[in-house]
């Protein structure tokens, strides 16, 4: 005959009955909350760009790349980069060519006025007079001149750096509003992939979140514990007993 088994069954419950109640209710909340399926937000977080930053966008890169703007600095610059190579010293300079030979003209127009009313125009004390009149008068202008190219040409050589940057403020708007549309469109596929990853990670999570529940509360709530043992054989006992009476 074989042996037989001995079942003993001990639980421990909380000695707040509160806390089975409330564990319960919480166990109870978390089925259904399992049951009822994971909700999702189902929007992008990305609101995308207002119409007023679009419009503000458009108006900077018309602005930048107006045509006449361009020319302006590009014929700033190699006017003044003439000027800063010495190109349009004395004479080279049209306007400072223009008043030499009025002065020119004006001084000669004197001297031979003043020797034609005295009748002796033409004569070699009127060719004299005239060309020492205009040597002087011409020596002090270019003089003047000479120093005011110098002026010019310090003045136009600091021009052309600001120059420079004043050509690149239009690469540098529409820079800007392209990193602003870059980054527009990138936060648009953020928002893509947030969406994404809070819809196909709902279920899991919320199975995480409803484990933590459980497993912070878990130990509160009591626990049973079954030990099984084999017990004696009936004929062991029998065979104690005969011993006893022997």
């Amino acid at each position: 005959m074989g042996s037989s088994t001995n079942t003993t069954t001990s639980s421990t419950a909380p000695s707040n009955p509160n806390i089975t109640a409330t564990v319960n209710k919480l166990l109870g909340g978390v089925n259904s909350a399992y049951s009822a399926g994971a909700k999702t937000f189902d929007k992008s977080l990305y609101t995308g760009a207002g119409d007023t930053t679009k419009d503000a966008w458009a108006s900077s890169v018309a602005a930048a790349s107006n045509p006449e703007y361009a020319a302006g600095i590009k014929g700033a610059i190699a006017d003044f980069g003439d000027i800063a190579a010495g190109n349009r010293y004395g004479t080279d300079d049209p306007g400072y060519a223009a008043l030499r030979s009025k002065v020119a003209n004006d001084t000669l127009t004197d001297v031979n006025s003043w020797y034609n009313a005295a009748g002796r125009l033409g004569g070699g004390s009127n060719v004299n007079a005239a060309s020492s009149g205009l040597a002087d008068a011409l020596a002090g202008l270019d003089y003047t001149n000479f120093q005011n190219d110098q002026a010019r040409q310090e003045r136009a050589a600091q021009m052309l750096p600001t120059l420079f940057n004043a050509g690149q403020l239009p690469s540098a708007t529409i820079g800007t509003v392209g990193a602003a549309q870059d980054a527009d469109q990138q936060a648009a596929r953020q928002g893509e992939y947030d969406l994404f990853t809070r819809k196909a990670n709902a279920n899991t999570d919320l199975i995480a979140k409803l484990s933590s529940i459980l497993a912070g509360n878990a130990a509160t709530s009591g626990s049973t514990t079954t030990q099984t043992s084999p017990s004696t054989p009936w004929y062991q006992g029998l065979f104690g007993l005969g011993l006893g009476m022997i």
